[in-house]
């Protein structure tokens, strides 16, 4: 999902199983943004 200035964006996911799930960041609206490590715990 793309950013909307002044908005809270969120999004829904249906994980199959529990853990640590890794990835970056997708947007590019600041320096070096693109390259933000996420990480997401689903018990």
């Amino acid at each position: 999902m793309d950013a909307s200035p002044g908005r809270i964006t969120t999004i829904k996911s249906i994980f199959k199983s529990s853990g640590f799930y890794y990835g970056q960041c997708s947007e590019l609206c600041g320096f070096l943004h693109g390259f933000m490590p996420i990480s997401i715990k689903i018990f």
